[in-house]
């Protein structure tokens, strides 16, 4: 099975509106792609959380309650993935003077101000001894170079130390604030200002990435990046297993979802298999933007085609996709939640009976396991016998049981089909209570004269059942009671206020050799000894 699908294959899909795609559809709640209003320009960089922007870099003034020296500063801010702040132009400079004021709080004097990326090792009463942490040199530059003739300098005090020397920022309460001044090298504070690009592209990733299943398909939703600008397009990657994937989902409304079949990328997602799902904006340059991720397994799987054996056909319903494999017995793959039923072909029959329902589950197996069971030729039943069902409303038919009989003999030619042998085999009763709790009285009447060769069971009750409505209450039981007790032998009112004397059926089936009565047929045996 081929896993890895071609962008170009498979962008129509992606694109298709809800009503044209179908193995992928996108679906959305507004109509706006100027969205994002408030907050940066889309692929724009910014500075991390805590970091303030000042030209292209970002600054961060660093306070820790234990004081520090040089090197443990520059370890704080490369945690940070930054380094101590290297100002290489008096605008720079400047800046950082500004972000001075934030020195207010320190155990003494001494610890009150704050490291910055100068350091000199050796040597240090010439100005060209002192390096920027990104080891260029600050001679020839007019804030920290005090041999450049007519410039005014930024040293508190010229340098005197011949030692190791760091350089750091004077607070406000210095007689010269903000001022660089030159410490020994091992000296302890309690500020550092660190400096890093402004690389943070986080407004411009996809929000609140969702995956979840919808049977066999794949939904996935998320929100709009936060920056602000012309987005409508955006790349998903799928990527586990022996799975990689991508497509372009066209989307510009505040919430995008995608509805993913798959079918679409050859049924690569499979059950039990954790998978990277990325989506990324596409940006006005056609780069794309920073990715939102979730790592899932998600639970959609597929069932094989629901074998139906010879003679036996099925009803399924549900999601099926043709899995071509390239020869004329393409598989058909049904999704979870899918249901068959088993049905025989005309003329055919089962001789054990299906399960009500076959069910695609969980790990892609029907339930109930196995094939729909295999239907047998069915013959003419040999003989039956006609059975009759009456309901009373009366708690007992006692009295009336001795002109059950006459009652078959008077109606010979609605009841029997053979009326010169008619007559009652058995008899039973049954007592219930009507939905208003009445008391209604269920008998039940078997004729013992058998009927034979039914071939359309069906159709034959019908026309008993015909017959039987002939029965009303102008002519019922009038020949053996009395007109006193005639609504007391009467069945009960049915629907439409009619009174329908019985209920016919056939019992006692019996089938030629070689068949079995199952299922309302006399099917074939499938064994030499099967009755």
């Amino acid at each position: 099975m081929r896993l890895v699908t071609l962008l170009s294959a498979c962008l129509a899909l992606a694109a298709a509106s809800p009503q044209q795609g179908i193995l992928g559809r996108k679906v959305g709640s507004s109509s706006a792609n100027q969205l994002g209003v408030g907050g940066p320009p889309c692929g724009s960089r910014q500075c991390d959380p805590g970091y303030v922007k000042f030209g292209e870099l970002c600054y961060r003034l660093a306070y820790v309650k234990s004081p520090i020296d040089f090197n443990e500063a520059i370890s704080g801010c490369r945690r940070e993935k930054a380094v101590l702040a290297t100002p290489k132009s008096l605008e720079e400079y400047r800046y950082l003077r500004t972000m001075g004021e934030g020195i207010v709080e320190a155990l003494d004097d001494s610890t009150r101000r704050a490291f910055i990326g100068m350091f000199c090792g050796a040597d240090c009463v010439e100005p060209n001894r002192w390096r920027y942490a990104d080891g260029t040199r600050c001679i020839s530059n007019s804030f920290c170079d005090w041999s450049v003739p007519e410039t005014d300098n930024e040293w508190n005090s010229i340098p005197s130390l011949t030692g190791a020397s760091v350089g750091a920022l004077l607070d406000g309460k210095e007689q010269f604030p903000y001022k660089l001044q030159a410490l020994p090298g091992n000296h302890k504070l309690q500020y550092f200002i660190c400096q890093k690009s402004a690389d943070n592209v986080e407004a411009s990733k996809p929000n609140n990435l969702r995956v979840s299943e919808l049977v066999s398909w794949i939904r996935i939703t998320w929100d709009r990046p936060a920056c602000e600008g012309d987005l409508s397009s955006y790349i998903m990657v799928i990527l586990g297993g022996t799975t990689s994937y991508d497509t372009e989902i066209k989307c510009d409304e505040q919430q995008c979802t995608f509805d993913m079949n798959p079918a679409v990328c050859d049924y690569c997602i499979k059950p039990n298999v954790d998978y990277t799902f990325s989506v990324a904006a596409v940006l006005e340059d056609s780069q794309l933007g920073p990715a939102a991720t979730v790592n899932q397994a998600v639970d959609v799987e597929t069932c094989p085609n629901f074998v139906a054996p010879l003679h036996t056909t099925t009803l399924c319903r549900g999601v099926s996709e043709v899995n071509a494999n390239g020869d004329c017995n393409n598989q058909v793959l049904w999704s979870k939640g899918s249901m068959c039923q088993a049905q025989c072909e005309e003329g055919y029959g089962f001789f054990d009976p299906p399960a009500k329902k076959y069910d695609c589950g969980a790990g892609g197996q029907w339930s109930p396991e196995g094939s729909a069971p295999e239907c047998y030729q069915i013959v003419p039943v040999y003989s039956a016998n006609l059975q009759y069902k009456i309901t009373y409303q009366r708690e007992s038919v006692e009295s009336l049981q001795h002109q059950f009989d006459g009652l078959v003999y008077k109606y010979n030619d609605i009841f029997c089909p053979y009326p010169e042998e008619c007559g009652v085999s058995d008899l039973s009763t049954k007592a219930s209570l009507d939905k208003d709790g009445r008391p209604l009285m269920d008998v039940v009447l078997t004729i013992d004269t058998p009927v034979y060769n039914i071939t359309d069971q069906e159709g034959f009750i019908d026309i008993v059942s015909e017959a039987l409505s002939t029965v009303t209450e102008d002519n019922a039981f009038m020949t053996l009671i009395d007109y006193d007790n005639i609504e007391l032998v009467l069945p009960i009112r049915q629907r439409k206020g009619k009174r329908n004397k019985a209920q016919a059926s056939l019992c006692c089936h019996k089938c030629p050799e070689g068949h079995a009565y199952r299922l309302g047929h006399c099917v074939k045996c499938p064994t030499p000894n099967c009755n």
